[in-house]
């Protein structure tokens, strides 16, 4: 046999397409599945209310059409991307304060008992406080600035995260703390290496309800008291009867605060790839690239 004659009875390798590329064909293919019903049910909704609006002739200012507030949307598109813009600026600030306060909040819940009774009720009574109350007192103690916004949110949205992820910090199992001991772990590299990539889902599951929550925080607290932002905007076309372009600005919320949510839901997939669906990980392609190692690691001929 000559050193180019293939060998008998075996046939060309499978070209199998990168597990990358399969990974996100199944990614694709998972949210569409998971988004069309609710695409449809929207679609649903806008067609009815198109058709009622269209049969009753009702007054555009009592319920507008959706294409009417598609309509003046765009053309007042600019104004409301500068107040949306504010908005957003207050959202990110107002939640990254959040994130932090929840961190330092949840780490001395779990590091001593006496400071979870203590710090625990406390926090449960911070949600009994209605924000509508306080939020102008904000405004009479902070000014009409950023601050009183970014309290707003971070009250709006930091119990969530600081339950969360002390909840994830205390379901670590006893077995993985006893080898970190015995191992010599200091109390720093069992929280680094132990606990909190422990509590990533509970944390991430905070996340995603506060950053639902972070954008209507923001909004109370432009009603309270501003100059720019989509809560001064919606009181603008509201006294100007414009419900068209108040419709317009309420879009634009559910659209930023759906935009968050998925933003967290990304970060999500990269700190936590463990918790990723089992559908991703048995994408086509990958499935595939995993048995044709495994039967060439086995294979004698082909070592």
């Amino acid at each position: 046999m000559t050193a180019g004659t293939p060998l008998l009875g075996r046939s060309a390798p499978r070209r199998t397409p990168p597990p990358r590329a399969g990974l996100r064909r199944a990614m694709i293919r998972r949210a569409w599945s998971h988004g069309a019903p609710a695409v449809a049910v929207v679609v649903l909704v806008l067609a009815g209310w198109q058709i009622y609006v269209e049969v009753s002739s009702i007054s555009p200012v009592t319920l507008p059409s959706p294409w009417r507030v598609l309509r003046e949307g765009r053309e007042d598109a600019g104004v409301i991307a500068r107040h949306a813009r504010v908005t957003l600026g207050e959202t990110a600030a107002g939640l990254t304060v959040s994130i932090a306060l929840a961190l330092a909040l949840g780490t001395l819940i779990d590091f001593s008992a006496p400071l979870r009774r203590a710090l625990y009720p406390l926090l449960v009574a911070s949600q009994t406080i209605p924000i509508v109350a306080v939020a102008p007192l904000l405004i009479i103690w902070f000014g009409f600035g950023m601050a009183p916004k970014i309290i707003v949110v971070t009250l709006y949205t930091f119990f969530p995260i600081v339950v969360g992820f002390a909840a994830g910090l205390a379901s670590v199992d006893r077995e993985s703390l006893n080898l970190m001991r015995t191992f010599g772990a200091t109390r720093w590299q069992t929280y680094r290496y132990v606990k909190v990539p422990a509590s990533l889902p509970s944390l991430f599951t905070g996340l995603r309800i506060g950053a639902t929550y972070a954008v209507v925080g923001a909004i109370f607290g432009e009603w309270a008291g501003a100059v720019e932002g989509l809560g001064v905007y919606m009181q603008i076309t509201k006294n100007a009867f414009r419900t068209d372009l108040l419709f317009a600005a309420i879009v634009v919320t559910a659209v930023l605060s759906f935009a968050l949510f998925a933003l967290v839901l990304l970060v999500e997939r990269w700190l936590v790839p463990w918790r990723r669906p089992a559908e991703t990980i048995d994408a086509p392609g990958r499935g595939d690239v995993v048995a044709q190692s495994n039967s060439a690691s086995t294979d004698p001929a082909a070592r």
